[in-house]
């Protein structure tokens, strides 16, 4: 699962060898030691995701329910405006969905 967060995005994704834990991924440092800190981040210079950590699921829940209850803004692209370049990657991805609605607004 992919998750745009005011820390950051992260993917979510199921460990592919330890059945309760999530391999949770970055493209940047900063989300997982902003949401976990003091936890481990793996640094894989080969990797699509090159910051990662290996957390147990019952510790990983309560944060990312913690992410969702803490939403207090009516617009997130607004609520990332402390980093003008995640601020901008969001702009972007906000404008390619946007096209796939309209474009699938005429497939139907």
């Amino acid at each position: 699962m992919w998750l745009f967060t005011t820390h950051g995005f992260l993917s979510v994704v199921q460990h592919n060898s330890m059945p309760d834990h999530f391999q949770v991924k970055s493209r940047v440092r900063d989300p997982l030691s902003a949401l976990w800190p003091g936890h481990e981040i793996e640094v894989i210079d080969w990797a699509d995701y090159r910051y990662r950590i290996t957390i147990h699921k019952e510790e990983a829940l309560p944060v990312l329910i913690g992410v969702i209850q803490s939403i207090d803004y009516t617009g997130f692209k607004g609520a990332c405006h402390g980093s003008p370049r995640y601020h901008d990657v969001l702009v972007w991805v906000w404008r390619v969905m946007h096209e796939y609605q309209a474009s699938n607004e005429v497939e139907r």
